[in-house]
């Protein structure tokens, strides 16, 4: 019975990709349509339990981009040279990423509040032991967000086309030999026995001090839900503890004897501008961001063409910075 369903499953999953590789447009607007109702959803979150279902569409979408980014890949053969369990890693990380803030704001809502502290410490637990694998066994050097990249579709497309003309025209010229005689066309023996080079994924150049500041940003998590378990939430240390945790980590690595790659630099980059959203983090927030950002709000809606987006603004901004803006994230 088992090994029935498994392969039904596997022809459907054939099949799935099948229809996804000659529809990749239509893959991508579906995408791209349930990820802008989520956010219509969304403005009715006054109402019912829209939140929940906003932030699942919004899940689902992420998910599903996911998985047909990693069949489009593997279809075209674009998966970059790296270990299996490397790969699987990054998926399952990704996929608990697009998934965590659908099961915590659940959890607040049909739990008590020890249930949704127990699910985001499993959730964190799981999410930093995967990192640092990444970090000491797969040696992938600065973690980058997102961890898996988001596939460039059009290029894909691009590119296989030019592909398939460079293989068209290989086969038509190099990979065959016509016989003087006969005039008969027989595959060249080059080309039957065409040998490739294999690719091997590079090691991680991170010195000592740059894996201890890496490891530092990592468990910024477990330093926040630790302090805060035994303080309180809403009290100053673990935000503070976080705060500098993260900052350490940046002043460490930002040091100028060490030399980055551009797409690491985008990603310490980043990490400085997340700093800023410290400002909209509790206790910080709720004792001196809040009432400035709801006056500048305020005075913004009086402006013409912004009034309504303003007050949705001010109207939601409880919601939203309980939901996005936790301190626990990295």
């Amino acid at each position: 019975m088992t090994h029935i369903f498994g392969e039904q499953l596997a022809k459907l999953g054939a099949s799935y990709t099948e229809y996804l590789v000659r529809h990749v447009e239509a893959a991508s607007t579906i995408e791209s349509w349930i990820k802008t109702l989520s956010y219509l959803v969304a403005g009715k979150i006054s109402k019912s339990h829209s939140d929940i279902l906003a932030e699942l569409m919004y899940s689902s979408s992420n998910l599903l981009t996911l998985l047909n980014d990693y069949l489009l890949r593997r279809h075209h053969h674009l998966h970059k040279p790296q270990e299996d369990g490397e790969r699987s890693l990054k998926m399952m990380l990704s996929a608990i990423e697009a998934l965590q803030v659908f099961v915590e704001i659940s959890a607040r809502r049909y739990s008590q509040p020890h249930v949704k502290w127990i699910l985001i410490l499993c959730i964190e637990l799981i999410k930093t032991v995967g990192r640092f694998l990444l970090l000491y066994k797969y040696k992938i050097g600065l973690r980058l967000y997102p961890v898996v990249k988001r596939l460039n579709r059009k290029q894909m497309s691009a590119e296989t086309e030019d592909k398939e003309e460079v293989v068209e025209d290989s086969e038509s010229s190099d990979s065959y030999y016509t016989l003087p005689g006969s005039g008969r066309r027989i595959k060249s023996i080059s080309a039957k026995y065409k040998v490739q080079t294999p690719q091997t994924a590079s090691n991680s150049g991170l010195t000592q001090e740059q894996i201890i500041a890496e490891s530092l940003h990592n468990i910024q998590p477990f330093i926040y839900l630790s302090t805060a378990a035994w303080f309180g939430e809403k009290a100053w240390l673990p935000w503070v503890a976080s705060l500098a945790t993260d900052y350490a980590s940046l002043l460490a690595l930002r040091q100028k004897k060490f030399k980055y790659k551009r797409k690491e630099n985008a990603e310490l980059l980043r990490r400085r501008f997340m700093l800023l959203m410290y400002l909209l983090r509790s206790p910080f927030y709720d004792k001196y961001s809040k009432m400035r950002l709801i006056r500048m709000l305020t005075v913004m809606s009086r402006v013409p063409g912004l009034g309504y987006i303003m007050t949705s603004i001010k109207e939601y901004l409880p919601q939203w910075q309980s939901t996005y803006f936790y301190t626990w994230s990295s």
